[in-house]
């Protein structure tokens, strides 16, 4: 598709992914209005040397919809809390954002009409699911994050099927622009800016545990495709297919840095999870994307943040 003049509307535009799509759609040529109520995520200050419009507001209160403009072509709603640990501290401002946020933008969707609407969901929605985790398994979140995201899945199928829209189950990203994120950053980056300082990372557990990590362009890249595709009214893992022990994670950031630090090993939580695997199947045949390896992917990281 050729996003040239095509307007497009990113909700939680300061945040991680937000902020990355933003940039690629700039990047592409499109018209972007950027929404966000900047509690996190890049300053405003930031946002505002970027060549687009933006709009200050928090999407999941009443009448913030009333604020957004009446033609826009495809609408990407990210703007909600991205952590497990915010869900934890504060769980119902976290749910009211999320779902409140989601039934309002696709209030706003159906009402101008738009031609898709994008979310995200999560990899967390499987919870204890047996992995590969594939989007026919059946969801076992343990969490409220999790639940939240399966909720808003529901919304899209029962509330809104009017609304051409497809829900991304992604996994556990990583990449620049998480800065803002400090301790609920992806562990990669947690590690990374430990080792940085010569600073010993703390690990849950053994270290033994996966996750199967996908670097953010891999993420944006599915995001845009979403949009593209005629499928509408599904969800689509986002992931690699492979998956990473956290001591292999630390193992190819020292190796990546010439270091040999080693970490601090403390007590895993209580409902932590130690697997995750994205079936990336309907990921590549639907949406055409293949995410580079975790370790590439790690690298890349790397080498963009260093230059």
């Amino acid at each position: 598709m050729e996003w040239q003049n095509k307007k497009v509307l990113v909700t939680g535009a300061a945040g991680f992914i937000g902020y990355n799509l933003v940039e690629k759609f700039l990047q592409l040529d499109a018209d972007v209005v950027a929404v966000d109520n900047f509690s996190t995520g890049k300053s405003y200050d930031v946002i505002s040397k970027l060549p687009l419009r933006i709009i200050k507001a928090d999407v999941a209160l009443e009448g913030a919809i009333g604020h957004l403009p009446d033609e826009v072509d495809y609408v990407f709603h990210f703007g909600a809390p991205s952590s497990i640990i915010l869900f934890n501290q504060d769980p119902v401002y976290a749910l009211s954002s999320t779902i409140c946020g989601l039934n309002n933008m696709f209030q706003y969707a159906k009402d101008i009409e738009a031609k898709k609407l994008v979310y995200p969901s999560s990899g967390s929605v499987y919870g204890l699911a047996p992995a590969p985790q594939s989007e026919n398994s059946l969801p076992k979140p343990t969490n409220l994050y999790g639940m939240s995201k399966l909720v808003c899945e529901k919304i899209a199928v029962n509330n809104f099927s009017s609304v051409p829209n497809l829900g991304l189950r992604i996994f556990a990203g990583f990449g620049p622009g998480e800065e803002h994120k400090g301790d609920y950053a992806s562990v990669v980056t947690l590690f990374l800016n430990s080792l940085l300082q010569n600073e010993r990372p703390v690990i849950f557990g053994d270290g033994t545990q996966n996750r199967d990590f996908v670097y953010i362009d891999d993420v944006v890249n599915a995001i845009v495709r979403s949009a593209e595709v005629s499928d509408t009214n599904t969800v689509v893992n986002v992931g690699t297919g492979k998956n990473l022990s956290f001591n292999d994670v630390l193992k190819t950031i020292n190796d990546s840095l010439g270091k040999s630090i080693e970490p601090v090993y403390v007590p895993k939580p209580e409902k932590y999870f130690d697997y995750t695997l994205a079936e990336t199947t309907k990921m590549k045949q639907l949406l055409g994307v293949t995410a580079r390896k975790p370790e590439e992917g790690i690298k890349s990281y790397i080498s963009r943040l260093l230059g």
